[in-house]
């Protein structure tokens, strides 16, 4: 073997290890938190439940907060090479189940980043808000469509709140269904609701209450 064959294969040696470190850490964290908040977790629960000794914590974070934010950086970059290069090519019904089957595949393959960061309280959430404009951008925006006193203009909002609640339950229910048919079943919904919401309001307006 080479010197640098040598060198390559520590590198990536040290890479792996500093994954599994921190995939421990991570996991250890979801675990606390499906019993207490964050500000009661310390380090020294957290690296007790991990196996981990505290100074091998602390070369990859500051705090707890600090690996939260790390966490949730992480999960967003995630999300968006998930989505990244489908937002142009959301023009149709099976256009856009491909693109909600492309979230649901990363839920089944990311389960514990996923539900963590779908079911954190939503005004603390940041990665969750950054989620929500992104998919945002995606598809329709409804509030740029509609006037101010119409109910339409929150279609959007509902559906973005449907599709979240919906994807914790078949998550909670062991994701027995294929992505793919959750998907077909979300978007024909969210068509369906829109199309509803359209003709039902169309004629809506204040002056007529």
């Amino acid at each position: 073997m080479s010197n640098n064959d040598e060198r390559l294969s520590k590198i990536n040696a040290n890479d792996r290890r500093v994954k599994r470190t921190k995939k421990l850490l991570r996991d250890s964290l979801f675990s606390l938190l499906q019993e207490k908040s964050i500000n009661e977790i310390t380090v020294t629960e957290l690296t007790e439940v991990a196996d981990i000794n505290r100074a091998t914590f602390y070369f990859y974070y500051t705090d707890i907060f600090d690996m939260l934010d790390q966490i949730q950086n992480e999960a967003y970059e995630m999300f968006e090479d998930v989505l990244q290069g489908t937002e142009d090519s959301i023009n149709s019904p099976e256009t856009f189940a491909k693109y909600i089957e492309n979230i649901l595949i990363f839920c089944k393959t990311n389960p514990a980043i996923a539900k963590f960061v779908i079911t954190r309280e939503y005004s603390n959430n940041k990665v969750l808000k950054r989620i929500a404009k992104l998919l945002a951008k995606n598809v329709p925006v409804a509030k740029e469509t509609f006037s101010q006193d119409d109910p339409r203009r929150f279609i959007l909002n509902f559906a973005l709140n449907a599709l979240t609640g919906t994807v914790v339950d078949w998550m909670d229910d062991g994701m027995i269904i294929p992505p793919n048919t959750m998907a077909e079943f979300i978007a024909d919904m969210y068509i369906s609701g829109s199309l509803f919401a359209k003709s039902k309001f169309a004629n809506y307006s204040r002056d007529a209450e």
